[in-house]
């Protein structure tokens, strides 16, 4: 009998200690922006830098940037690979390159 007591016990205090972890987990720690305590102010020192040196609005126009570049030059890539970047050098007659990129 004492050994069932003990074992519910345990299991009670498992399935608590479970449920008190989810609902800390779900509940999240959120920041007050206004806090200037002692404790905010050496929690996060620098709480508007994504990383070293970069805000979020700084990674977020650096990966914008590149994605635009990437995606100009996959058009590029493009047309070297399926011959649009240039006219047909097989005409016997001379050809004019309209891009200004000489050849």
């Amino acid at each position: 009998m004492i050994k069932n007591q003990r074992n519910t016990k345990k299991t009670t205090f498992a399935h608590l200690s479970a449920a008190a972890m989810l609902t800390a987990l779900a509940a999240g720690c959120q920041t007050d922006p206004n806090d200037v305590s002692f404790y905010a102010i050496r929690h996060s020192l620098t709480p508007e830098l994504r990383g070293a040196v970069d805000t979020q609005d700084d990674a977020d126009r650096h990966l914008a940037v590149t994605n635009n570049t990437n995606s100009r030059s996959l058009m590029d890539d493009l047309g070297r690979v399926f011959y649009t970047d240039h006219p047909s050098r097989l005409s016997p007659l001379p050809i004019v390159y309209t891009s200004g990129n000489p050849r």
